[in-house]
């Protein structure tokens, strides 16, 4: 089996892309309806996306299967540290998505291996992600890729019409 190969994307790549980040939404959204997408999430990703391609501060990365059919992508940038910790400079994978009929057989672990050392290149000290708490086979895929948990995000949610939460005063 050959490898499915890996290249920068183009602008001729957005309608791909934003067919693959809406699967990938999609199916994060099956695991936790909480990531349902707003409804015009898709329209401002498309351009989005666009600008991505363009940017010379990102790297956006696609899987090509035969030459013309792109079946997955990644994308990341650099971005200044938050100047209280460490580093100073830090890259952060946005997306990395493989379609489910694509997958295992290697795509996954070489944009996110193409994209880590292209982010290096660009400066980054360090590189973050996140990943859907409730995807197992993603929490999966990252930590056997060497990858481990930093920190955990929490979340509630609000009681619409309830009145704020009390302060006390001295």
């Amino acid at each position: 089996m050959d490898a499915i190969p890996i290249r920068a994307a183009r602008r001729g790549d957005v309608p791909s892309l934003l067919l693959l980040w809406a699967a990938m939404v999609e199916e994060n959204a099956r695991l936790d309806p909480r990531l349902a997408v707003h409804p015009d999430a898709k329209e401002h990703m498309a351009r989005t996306l666009a600008g991505w391609v363009d940017d010379p501060h990102r790297v956006v990365l696609v899987a090509e299967e035969h030459g013309r059919l792109v079946v997955g992508f990644a994308a990341g940038q650099v971005l200044a540290g938050n100047g209280l910790q460490a580093p100073a400079r830090l890259g952060e994978v946005t997306d990395c998505y493989v379609v489910p009929a694509r997958r295992r057989r290697g795509a996954g672990r070489r944009l996110a291996a193409r994209l880590l050392d292209l982010l290096a290149e660009k400066g980054a000290e360090a590189v973050r992600l996140q990943v859907v708490a409730k995807n197992a086979a993603a929490q999966a895929f990252w930590t056997s890729a060497g990858w481990e948990p930093l920190e955990e995000v929490l979340e509630k949610p609000v009681a619409k019409g309830a009145p704020p939460a009390a302060t006390s005063r001295p």
